[in-house]
């Protein structure tokens, strides 16, 4: 399909080396009117098609996001409405994207794959007896657009003295352009892009913005580092939007030639209400050159019109920008409005309740979810943008009851698969230019492999995700196996990380129990979806590594009171929600996890991997009141916390103001998850034989007296709630065709029927 890669020039943008976003274009004739014609277009960054002066680009930036020495995706385009008998034209502008950064920090700037920017482009097209093709080759001409810089990561500058007007249409004259250039193709293998685009979801408009003058807006760029002034603005104007979101500002102003506007977004400000960058600026503080460029776009005016510009290239996270270099009388509330986007996945969930800080706890999780989605869930939408397996992992099945992403989940595994090396290793970040090997994986960000399809295929009935992953999980059971110590014990990686207080009081929950205990649920869940597979061979190994894991965690990990190792509420709830204890233990066990819980004040002291244990189990326990108490307390640590101190999306940790912390992670997020399906008590499939079945098991807390939960199935719209009153509790069920139920609360179990169900439990 793509023949020939083509560029414009030799040269790349490094951080010494600006080098603007290439136009190229081609004009030709038909000499018949199409019946049907198509275009595909690949290329290593991102690019925007144009076709007879219309842009068609799917969304804002395309076509993926992905390693070329691994894969790069292409799209197609229908173009039968766009072509005409005549002339016609085809543009192209090509933005650096993920196939050259210079971004500082995981390697990227050493990629070996680092490049000149190039396409490839098919276009066909179909008469009633005639057919035409354009192929990219030396024929296309090429000039410098008025895009002067753009990395996706920092931000694009834009000259709109240098825009080259009509240049997209067909009558446009490019005898003075040059030619561009055959190149090599990238490495890896071309497929069609099948994850959602990445589109513009709504506009926000500023609530407010104010004059600031004479202030820092970084002042220490590593944690613990020390307190050294590095930016200073004399005057600017600071824009408000409300929300912590992803997008773009588009910007609507008129001015002089040559006024230069710079735009740094934020996403919070100082305890004295001080535009800040702090919580972005985390690495790397000895490499500054990265600074002014990070999070930073910049527009120079042409002059004497209104001029709009949205930035091509790049998507920021901020709820705040700071606006330098314009006028007073320029500085008004149409001057920006906040583009936010991400990928158009499709909402698939629905929750609410009685409980204000509960609905708010939800739609900040909700909130961080769509921020951190960018054709795969990144870990923050500013400072990052990578794809932290860990976070991934974390978040998949409260993303998966939410939105219908599973084409952007499947996609972003084969940028996992590619990523794996022989031996089975996995990095923490995917796609990668080759960091996250030494530093930043271990088994639980490595269990993304097997999370991602065992979760699809639970709530998609989606079996082709297990196929496809099945060797990248063989191959991982077998180099983690290899990594167990002489007590048949695995600590090799990162543990429970965003642990409250941990600067303080080091990691609780030993990185031995934590990681021997997740390869424990990914042997077991490796397990299931090898037999579901017949691969026996593959099962049975998974069976051994589950059966001599945990006999080694109970061996030297649990004490003679069933008290795991660490003796904290990570450890004690991780152990629990795993099955390391047997029935008989389990009542002992849990009895512990709640005594550590009341020496702790009953105060969170969990990490991301306790998150994702300790509520399930005390709500499964009969603690309801006290999971949601913890969570939602307005002290810190806690969820509650995040709100009383002004955060509208999830935050990166549950400390009072967490140092140089993100306010937009999704991956403290199953909060979501205890909602939905354990206090309004919706669970999807719960004994994995069906993605068309569920079971309707609440958890009514006594601060909540009424909460429901929908879910849209293939046939319709499932409903589960309750709501309390003086008599006692009305739980109701409403379930589609085609789907099939049961409920399920104390001693009472009944099937539910299509339509309307109800149950009275009275006081």
């Amino acid at each position: 399909m793509f023949k020939h890669f083509i560029k414009a020039t030799d040269r790349y943008t490094d951080k010494d080396l600006h080098v603007p976003a290439p136009y190229i274009r081609r004009t030709f004739s038909l000499d018949f009117q199409p019946k049907c014609a198509r275009i595909a277009i690949t290329t290593p960054g991102f690019y925007e098609l144009y076709v007879n002066g219309k842009r068609i680009t799917k969304g804002y930036i395309a076509p993926y996001i992905s390693n070329p020495n691994d894969f790069i995706t292409y799209d197609e385009y229908d173009l039968t409405e766009l072509l005409h008998e005549g002339k016609n034209a085809v543009g192209v502008i090509l933005g650096n994207g993920f196939g050259n950064q210079s971004v500082v920090g995981w390697d990227f700037d050493k990629a070996d794959f680092r490049a000149p920017l190039s396409v490839s482009l098919t276009l066909t097209a179909e008469g009633e007896a005639e057919s035409f093709t354009l192929e990219s080759d030396e024929s296309f001409k090429t000039a410098p657009s008025p895009i002067i810089y753009d990395m996706y990561r920092y931000g694009t500058h834009y000259d709109a003295r240098l825009e080259i007007d009509g240049w997209y249409d067909a009558d446009f004259d490019d005898s003075a352009w040059k030619f561009a250039r055959v190149t090599a193709a990238p490495r890896g293998e071309i497929v069609k892009c099948t994850a959602e685009p990445v589109t513009l979801q709504y506009e926000l408009k500023p609530v407010s913005y104010k004059k600031v003058a004479d202030f820092c807006y970084l002042r220490t760029a590593y944690r613990g580092g020390e307190d050294v002034e590095f930016s200073r603005v004399k005057e600017g104007y600071l824009y408000d939007f409300g929300l912590s979101r992803a997008g773009v500002c588009k910007l609507k102003v008129r001015g002089k030639r040559g006024q230069k506007i710079t735009l740094r977004h934020g996403e919070k400000l100082t305890d004295d209400g001080t535009f800040t960058l702090n919580s972005i600026y985390t690495y790397n503080p000895q490499k500054l050159d990265f600074i002014p460029n990070f999070q930073t776009d910049v527009y120079i005016l042409k002059g004497n019109e209104e001029e709009i510009y949205i930035p091509s290239f790049t998507y920021h996270g901020f709820r705040y920008v700071l606006v330098e270099g314009i006028t007073e009388d320029q500085a008004t509330c149409d001057l920006l409005s906040f583009e936010v986007i991400n990928s158009n996945i499709t909402p698939r969930l629905t929750f609410t309740s009685d409980n204000e800080c509960v609905n708010t706890l939800y739609a900040m999780t909700v909130a961080a979810d769509l921020a951190n989605f960018h054709y795969f869930p990144t870990d923050c939408p500013h400072r990052e943008k990578n794809g932290w397996t860990g976070d991934i992992s974390a978040s998949a099945e409260q993303m998966l009851l939410s939105f219908d992403c599973k084409e952007s989940l499947k996609l972003w595994l084969k940028s996992l698969r590619h990523a794996q090396k022989d031996s089975g290793m996995l990095p923490g970040i995917a796609p990668t230019a080759g960091w996250g090997y030494k530093w930043g994986n271990g088994p639980y960000w490595d269990a993304a492999a097997v999370n991602l399809p065992y979760l699809v295929y639970k709530y998609d009935a989606d079996t082709q995700i297990l196929c496809d992953n099945a060797d990248m999980i063989a191959k991982y059971l077998r180099y983690i196996s290899a990594r167990r110590d002489e007590r048949g014990l695995i600590a090799i990686g990162l543990g429970d990380w965003v642990q409250p207080n941990n600067r303080e009081t080091g990691i609780l929950a030993p990185l031995e129990l934590t990681d021997s205990v997740t390869v424990y649920n990914i042997s077991r869940r490796a397990e299931f979806i090898f037999r579901l597979l017949d691969r026996g061979e593959d099962a049975d190994y998974a069976t051994r590594l589950k059966d001599e894991i945990l006999s080694a965690v109970r061996e030297h990990l649990i004490d003679t009171d069933l008290t795991a190792a660490g003796s904290c509420q990570t450890s004690q709830a991780l152990t629990l929600a795993s099955g390391i204890f047997t029935d008989e233990e389990y009542p002992t066990a849990y009895k512990r996890l709640t005594e550590i819980i009341e020496r702790d004040s009953r105060k969170l002291t969990t990490g991301v991997i306790g998150i994702g244990a300790i509520f399930e189990t005390l709500v499964l326990g009969g603690d309801v009141d006290l999971a949601l108490y913890m969570m939602t307390r307005p002290d810190a640590p806690s969820y509650g916390a995040m709100i009383a101190r002004g955060a509208t999306a999830l935050c990166e940790s549950l400390d009072e103001n967490g140092l140089n912390e993100s306010e937009n992670h999704h991956f403290l997020g199953d909060i979501l998850r205890i909602f939905v399906s354990f206090i309004a008590g919706l669970r999807l499939n719960p004994d994995l034989v069906s993605a068309n079945t569920l079971l309707f098991a609440p958890h009514p807390a006594e601060k909540i007296g009424k909460a429901e939960a929908s879910y849209t199935f293939g046939s319709g719209k499932a409903t589960c709630g309750y709501e309390r009153s003086s008599d006692g509790i009305r739980f109701y069920a409403v379930l589609p065709e085609g789907v099939v139920g049961s409920f399920e609360y104390k001693d009472i179990s009944a099937p539910l029927n299509v339509g309307y169900n109800e149950f009275i439990i009275e006081c």
